[in-house]
């Protein structure tokens, strides 16, 4: 079982020195509010009130112009 750590160990010490640098604040692209915090997290985890548009699970809404509709912004339609 050792042995199955060393390519994480690897990988893990190979990303900290030629990993890409994240950018954005959801570089997943991910819909739910979690995303919507800043990093790193201020007191209280938002930095001003929320207002949350449609479900968690809504990942693409017809007529918006690009796929990823997070729920926490308005969907600009076509």
């Amino acid at each position: 079982m050792g042995v199955a750590q060393i390519p994480f160990i690897v990988n893990f010490f190979w990303s900290i020195k030629h990993g890409r640098k994240i950018t954005s604040d959801n570089p997943w692209e991910a819909t739910t509010l979690e995303w919507a915090t800043p990093t790193p997290l201020p007191h209280g985890n938002f930095t001003q009130p929320v207002t949350v548009y449609r479900g968690p699970y809504d990942y693409s809404v017809r007529g918006a112009e690009r796929d990823f509709c997070p729920q926490y912004e308005p969907v600009v339609a076509l």
